[in-house]
């Protein structure tokens, strides 16, 4: 038990070291954003109230999520779409775009299990008529795009190919109605090559999520460190050849405690007494303000179109707020 302490204790500090020498290395930086810097947050009912959400932090909400039915190419009707409605209302008032994300990683069948999405893709006939519920989906509450949650494709597998098919006779009918597609991805790793190049030519962003990254490891770690930020576009632009322009990092609001456990959400933390400014507190590791501003800094050095956040319900709304904090290192008040 010592040396696992130990152990703990030299990461801890060997993590604190090189996350100040990063961001000492980005603080300095007087590169702007472009005035089409993209903030995206996800949101799920129950976070907060649709009106709630500062649509002047934000530039697109993407509702989650939309599940695909056993047989994966119709969608489940919301049980209750009210809140959708609203949400739909306060982001348009705003003159603000809200999409509906389809699938997650828990769509009903185990965490991560992606069967439906895999029994819809490989028929033709299963693509059509998931794109054709897609598509009644997105006119019913008139919604301005899709983001596309399948969590994943395997590599070196048909469904990589299925995957791509699906992608690009989804992106022809949105775009045909001024619609957009976007899909949301792995940090970085094996499970990437699951999505093709040719699927980056039908997307108009990627999503890439640089956290979760602390699963399956024999030591603790924190899920979202900044060096994680630079690993995910370092990964999806250099290796894999998406363009910077369609490269979104991912900001999480939200804590783990190693070895895959969830944490509280940022709110949460701070109630509890953790501070804005630190990145972990009582076995918790978050993105306070520091990590998060500097993050954004490296999206907007990198060229990247901007940054999503999973989840804008777990935001406060004073001066601790993670969304004011991307808002100023993007040039913002």
């Amino acid at each position: 038990m010592t040396f696992i302490f130990k152990r703990v204790t030299i990461l801890l500090a060997f993590m604190a070291l090189a996350g100040c020498s990063s961001l000492s290395r980005t603080s300095s930086s007087s590169k702007s954003a472009p005035k089409n810097f993209m903030v995206i947050g996800y949101y799920t009912p129950g976070t907060a109230e649709p009106e709630s959400i500062p649509m002047d932090l934000l530039t697109h909400v993407n509702y989650s999520f939309a599940i695909p039915a056993p047989s994966g190419d119709t969608l489940i009707p919301l049980k209750d779409d009210s809140v959708l409605k609203r949400l739909v209302r306060h982001v348009h008032d705003n003159r603000k775009q809200v999409f509906i994300s389809i699938g997650g990683w828990g769509i009903g069948d185990g965490g991560g299990e992606d069967g439906r999405f895999h029994r819809m893709a490989e028929r033709a006939e299963g693509r059509r008529a998931f794109i054709e519920s897609t598509m009644q989906f997105v006119r019913k509450y008139n919604l301005d795009g899709v983001d596309l949650d399948w969590e994943y494709p395997d590599e070196d597998h048909p469904s990589a190919d299925h995957y791509v098919a699906l992608v690009q006779d989804l992106a022809k009918q949105l775009h045909a109605e001024n619609k957009k597609l976007t899909a949301a991805v792995v940090s970085y790793g094996k499970k990437g090559y699951g999505i093709k190049k040719e699927a980056f030519d039908a997307m108009d962003w990627i999503n890439l999520m640089a956290y979760d990254d602390d699963y399956s490891k024999d030591y603790l770690a924190a899920h979202s460190p900044y060096a994680l930020a630079i690993q995910s576009l370092d990964y999806w632009i250099k290796e894999r050849g998406l363009p910077a322009s369609k490269a979104v990092l991912g900001l999480p609001f939200y804590a783990k405690k190693g070895f895959g456990q969830y944490g509280p959400g940022y709110k949460q933390l701070l109630a509890d007494g953790a501070s804005p400014y630190d990145d972990f507190w009582k076995g918790s590791f978050y993105n306070g303000i520091v990590t998060t501003e500097a993050k954004t800094r490296l999206a907007i050095e990198r060229e990247c179109p901007g940054v999503m956040i999973w989840e804008i319900g777990l935001d406060v709304n004073d001066d601790r707020s993670l969304l004011r904090a991307i808002n100023r290192a993007k040039g913002g008040k």
